[in-house]
């Protein structure tokens, strides 16, 4: 009989504790930023991205194979996704991001860096998965120093996607909104706006 009371003493103790701690707590509230915090947090970001300079990082992708920055200089405008494994909403726009790669414009490139896929084994393999489910045939890239001080220690945002001209600069603003292809796609064609105006504004 001791026992028995020991046991539920013990459960009724337990329970009164979890019941104090739901009640300092509270429940969990979804986070709805305002319009006018969202445009100030899309400032904060076009302000975050406007000086980085990605030229010369010496990468690998998810096989090993390096990749440096003169990729950028193959195609008059990459875009960059960055994102993680454990980011739920960077796995579910990455089928889309394949599908505009199969889709892009002349002179134009998708590439992404998986900030956490050089972390351990099972972080690289997993991030290998998501890229196959998606069907995604564009690079991946590990960070390396040169691109984890300039750009993915600076990221606070998952996933961002940026925009880079042929010198490894960032054109415009990230996308911001529509996740999905035809979003990226109009966001692209912007973007290689910009980057003519810009020209043409230096000639």
């Amino acid at each position: 009989m001791k026992k028995i009371i020991k046991v539920v003493s013990i459960i009724a103790i337990l329970f009164v504790g979890l019941l104090g701690t739901l009640i300092l707590i509270g429940p969990s509230d979804v986070v709805v930023l305002s319009e006018e915090e969202e445009n100030k947090q899309q400032q904060m970001q076009v302000e975050q991205f406007k000086d980085i300079n990605l030229s010369g990082f010496k990468a690998t992708d998810l096989n090993g194979n390096e990749v440096t920055s003169d990729i950028f200089s193959k195609n008059k405008l990459t875009m960059l996704n960055i994102w993680a494994t454990w980011c739920g909403p960077c796995i579910e726009e990455m089928p889309e991001i394949s599908t505009l790669y199969n889709e892009l414009p002349t002179g134009t490139n998708v590439i992404s860096i998986c900030t956490d896929a050089g972390d351990d084994k099972e972080s690289l393999d997993l991030a290998k998965d998501v890229m196959k489910k998606s069907n995604a045939k564009f690079k991946t890239l590990i960070p390396d120093k040169v691109l984890k001080n300039n750009l993915t220690k600076k990221i606070q945002v998952f996933p961002t996607t940026i925009f880079i001209d042929s010198e490894g600069k960032v054109v415009g603003s990230p996308h911001f909104g529509d996740p999905t292809a035809e979003g990226f796609k109009k966001s692209l064609d912007e973007h290689l706006k910009l980057l003519e105006e810009n020209k043409n504004e230096k000639n």
